[in-house]
């Protein structure tokens, strides 16, 4: 009889631990206990949910990255003079999302502003001095499937006591990083 109550509960034990292995390997698995999300992100869902200014599967890739660099295009300048070679160097400023662009030709102006990741432009406030008001609008548009190369378009509306002065348009493509 002691025999026969070893064997039942050897049995018994043997198919407990079976069973709980078994149903532990069914078990969904959470992908958040292997994810590491990067920058602040924060796992939910099997997903990194990155902070503002990142983007990516682990949030490991800075939005501005992809829009900084040295382009290089023509400028039509005011008066109907002609068309002139220009750069335009875009970097980061202070703020995940803060970009500043400023025209080598001009590098008294730097035009600082936040980054709209959906319309890809630059929304950079009036830059109004004691003499001068300043509209800029920036729009750099990264590369697509429809054209591989990434292009800036730099519109400065200047103003002098509310008369326009200046009409600047620049339209350049990236030529470094």
């Amino acid at each position: 009889m002691q025999f026969l109550k070893k064997i039942i509960l050897s049995t018994a034990s043997i198919f407990t631990l079976s069973a709980a292995l078994f149903l532990s390997s069914c078990a969904p698995k959470n992908s958040c206990d292997t994810l590491v999300c990067k920058n602040g992100g924060t796992c939910a869902a099997d997903f990194c949910n990155c902070p503002t200014g990142f983007d990516g599967p682990e949030c490991q890739n800075k939005i501005t990255d992809r829009y900084i660099g040295t382009y290089a295009g023509l400028t039509n300048p005011r008066n109907g003079q002609p068309f002139h070679k220009d750069t335009v160097d875009v970097y980061t400023a202070s703020g995940s999302m803060k970009l500043s662009v400023v025209r080598r030709r001009r590098s008294d102006a730097i035009y600082t502003g936040i980054l709209d990741n959906k319309t890809n432009t630059v929304i950079i406030n009036d830059v109004v001095t004691a003499a001068m008001t300043s509209i800029v609008n920036v729009t750099i548009k990264a590369p697509t499937s429809v054209s591989p190369k990434r292009t800036i378009i730099m519109n400065v509306e200047d103003y002098v006591n509310g008369i326009r002065t200046e009409n600047l348009v620049f339209n350049g493509e990236l030529v470094a990083q």
